[in-house]
């Protein structure tokens, strides 16, 4: 049964909610990485991950000027790590040396991979859409990994305050 309240009370109900990395590169460069909870998959064919980003951020400024970014998918293991990124701006510092994640060198774009992600994906810029608030960036896949260690869970909010955990599918 369903009962009418406000809308701020009813999304407290939407938890666990994903949670991605989004790496970057500017010309210079300079690698950034930020925390994003409003990610999901925006085509099937092409595959397409439309991510909500604020216009002020770093990671915005260096997908405007690069056209390349990386979506990856943090590891239960990565939690300290994702809250750091997630709280901090990245134009006067280095949050992946500051928060210590790993990172190798993409296979196609400027941007680095998270080397403890379950899953990474290189996109390139599709188009940039401002239906409310917060831009909606497009990219397309151009290149994929995954990890090694198929055991690894993917790391989610869930629960206000940014509470991070894992949480493994249910397997039928």
């Amino acid at each position: 049964m369903q009962k009418p309240t406000d809308i701020e009370k009813a999304l407290q109900r939407k938890y666990p909610e994903q949670v991605v990395l989004v790496t970057t590169q500017n010309k210079q460069g300079k690698n950034n990485v930020m925390a994003v909870g409003w990610a999901a998959i925006a085509s099937s064919e092409p595959v397409m991950f439309v991510l909500g980003i604020d216009e002020q951020a770093c990671t915005y400024q260096n997908i405007l000027e690069t056209k390349q970014f990386v979506v990856s998918f943090p590891s239960e293991k990565m939690a300290k790590e994702t809250l750091f990124v997630g709280s901090v701006h990245g134009y006067s510092r280095d949050k992946i040396q500051e928060s210590g994640l790993r990172i190798q060198k993409a296979a196609f774009v400027n941007a680095p991979v998270l080397v403890d992600a379950v899953a990474n994906f290189e996109c390139e810029l599709v188009e940039i859409t401002k239906p409310g608030d917060c831009p909606l960036v497009v990219g397309k896949v151009v290149y994929a990994w995954e990890n090694t260690d198929e055991e690894l869970k993917r790391l989610y909010t869930v629960g206000k305050n940014h509470k991070l955990a894992g949480v493994r599918p249910i397997e039928t």
